[in-house]
């Protein structure tokens, strides 16, 4: 049961927590998690625990917005056509579904359009612009795309005016068109530029309405903005909690009849819908229909009124996300035996390559990958000759920097710090793969490769009482920049453990003290335990969540578990004397007993050992790896790897010129 990461708990003076605990009327539970998230002062207490009382702010801030007005209003009183171009992705799906809805009933001549992801890619493309401008499309507005689409809206300019409603990062130059509503242009007034693309739709909606009907928008179609802003998973602060937490209760509640449809068959319907529902039920079978079909199909659920279509069209969406999980799971089988062969010990990024992978899966397998080995992971799949990939980081590496890096031998790349994506030649694999690696080095410090937890505080879950659980779910909607709170404590008693589950993947036991208990629950962790009565007669060391489990009229405390065992401490100052030594040399025998690579890198076999549960740190064991090949015990060959010598007897540490000088002998 050994943790593979570190707990990095936040901290922050008690008197801290006192002031705004009794500021906000509040307990120091809470206050606690607040401050740990910028949440000082009891202003901005005020506004992150009460988000409905957040008034949406002024469209207009926005760049652009009044051109984009103008120009939409003059197109609806001329009875010109106009196309929403969305994007293939849930944001774009609810994007292009907001706008069609709010500028139907605003009596627009509106139509929308979705590229391919296969066969057109992401962005505005040029025969597609062509031919709407031939079927007599007259204004084209962009939703989550365009505003790098530079050379395709200049072509197309002399034939039809563009609108470009964008929220990715624009370049150095903006596009050509009517208007360019980006929150994260350079001259933007805009105070949350964190707005997913259907953020930005929703506020060109807010103005159109406005001018329209001269009246405010309200919360029309949020539950639509709140889907594609947790799918997107922009951070959720500032107005993004707003639209979030109010479109939250919108879904429970909806009269959009395809979101009616999407929840049934998602299992949430009749439930206390929060940001795990969208994130992990309803966007993703969302995004499963521009991952694997046409998106088309997810626009046509969100803007149907008809419920019997609706109901089909959701079965043949969940029937398209089962899929997706099929083709992500057997694909992620063929990378886990081709990693097989791979000395990951050594590896700073993994790189794998599937015949024929589905593209739309991609992303999901890195994913999968990165959360599993702590690497990065760039997956490729080749066809004919050319390979197309999808990269995820973490914390530390920056990807595009790395893909810019190495761009002689691609053919294409981008994306930005956390994930990329890029096409390469199959003969520039392994040139690629060498390169990325040594950009990981180059990078990133060994230390940076050890996972981590941040930790809101050290308590024992049976510190905690109802009340501080029900308090801290008005933390919620969580999310980016606002996680759950996360909670450690060091040396728990559990109880009665048992495996559960259809597969028994799952453990349950509880968390006891003499006097009282709380049930914990550690989903697909008893794979990690080879003897679950281990959890009844040693000691603890847990990060957890808390969670209230409401079952037949009845609300009981328990917690997720999410890491059981001794986390790994920090790098500490460790002298090479005969203990370091002994578990230095027990390392790297068992290293060669299972065949695993042990290279002459001190820092990173320090990390390694760290990760086995060994204290460790670069100095001592570079003064180690002297000492013993001072001894004869050690020898490193051509390619950089240890190589230990058994057999020659019994060594006396004292004939080690390094050992004595460290030891002072």
């Amino acid at each position: 049961m050994n943790s593979r990461e570190k707990w990095k708990i936040k901290s922050c003076p008690s008197e801290q927590k006192e002031r705004l605990a009794n500021e906000l009327g509040i307990s120091q539970l809470l206050a606690g998690v607040l401050i740990n998230r910028g949440i000082d002062t009891r202003e901005k207490g005020e506004i992150f625990l009460n988000p409905e009382k957040f008034e949406y702010l002024d469209p207009y801030l926005l760049p652009d917005m009044r051109l984009a007005v103008d120009r939409i209003i003059e197109a609806i009183s001329k009875k010109e056509k106009i196309v929403v171009y969305g994007d293939y992705d849930a944001d774009g799906i609810t994007s292009t579904s907001l706008l069609l809805m709010i500028l139907g009933e605003l009596g627009a001549d509106v139509d929308y359009y979705i590229p391919n992801r296969f066969s057109e890619g992401y962005g505005l493309n040029a025969k597609a612009l062509d031919s709407l401008a031939d079927k007599g499309t007259q204004l084209i507005i962009t939703v989550d795309c365009g505003v790098k689409s530079l050379d395709e809206i200049k072509e197309i300019n002399s034939r039809l005016d563009v609108v470009v409603t964008d929220h990715h990062i624009p370049g150095d130059e903006l596009p050509e068109a009517v208007a360019v509503v980006d929150a994260h242009r350079s001259d933007s007034r805009y105070p949350c530029p964190e707005l997913a693309g259907v953020g930005i739709a929703f506020k060109l909606c807010q103005g159109l309405w406005q001018e329209l009907r001269k009246e405010a928008l309200g919360d029309r179609g949020i539950e639509l903005v709140a889907l594609g802003t947790v799918a997107d998973s922009v951070p959720l602060i500032g107005e993004n909690r707003r639209i979030v937490s109010v479109g939250l209760k919108a879904i429970e509640k909806t009269s959009i009849v395809g979101m009616k449809a999407l929840l049934e068959v998602a299992g949430c319907s009749d439930k206390k819908i929060t940001s795990t529902h969208v994130g992990f039920y309803l966007g993703p079978r969302i995004n499963a229909t521009g991952r694997l079909r046409s998106a088309t199909i997810g626009v046509e659920l969100l803007t149907c009124d008809d419920p019997e279509k609706a109901a089909q069209l959701a079965a043949e969406i969940n029937s398209i996300n089962d899929e997706r999980k099929k083709l992500k799971d057997d694909m992620q089988l063929e990378a886990e035996e081709q990693l097989k062969n791979v000395d990951i010990d050594n590896r700073k990024v993994l790189v794998v390559v599937g015949n024929d992978w589905h593209q739309g899966v991609l992303g999901l397998l890195a994913s999968s990958l990165e959360t599993k080995y702590y690497r990065p992971v760039i997956v490729i799949s080749m066809k004919d000759g050319i390979g197309k990939g999808s990269c995820r980081s973490i914390p530390g590496f920056n990807l595009y920097e790395a893909l810019d890096r190495c761009n002689d031998v691609l053919e294409q790349f981008g994306g930005h710090e956390g994930a990329a994506g890029l096409t390469i030649r199959e003969d520039k694999i392994d040139e690629f793969t060498n390169l990325i690696e040594a950009e990981a080095s180059r990078q990133m410090t060994p230390e940076q490769f050890i996972p981590f937890y941040d930790l809101d505080q050290e308590i024992s879950p049976l510190e905690v009482n109802m009340e501080m659980v029900e308090e801290l779910e008005r933390l919620q909607p969580c999310g980016m920049k606002n996680e759950s709170p996360l909670f450690c404590c060091r040396g728990v008693r559990g109880a009665y453990a048992s495996l559960i589950g259809n597969e028994q993947q799952h453990l349950r036991f509880s968390v006891v003290d003499g006097r009282k208990s709380i049930t914990a629950l550690a989903f697909n962790m008893a794979a990690d335990i080879n003897d679950i009565s281990r959890i009844d007669t040693e000691p603890l060391d847990v990060v957890y969540e808390f969670n209230i489990n409401e079952w037949q009229d009845t609300r009981q405390l328990q917690c997720f578990i999410k890491s059981m065992g001794t986390p790994i401490g920090d790098e500490v100052e460790v002298k090479p004397d005969r203990v370091f030594l002994k578990n230095l040399y027990i390392f790297l025998k068992e290293c060669k007993t299972k065949g695993k690579r042990v290279t002459n890198d001190a820092e990173w076999l320090s990390v390694r050992m760290r990760l086995a549960g060994i204290h460790a740190q670069g100095e001592a064991c570079a003064a180690g790896l002297k000492i013993f090949e001072e001894l004869g015990l050690l020898a490193v060959d051509s390619s950089g790897t240890l190589q230990l010598v058994e057999g020659t007897g019994k060594m006396n540490l004292q004939d080690s010129p390094t050992f004595c000088r460290y030891n002072e002998l």
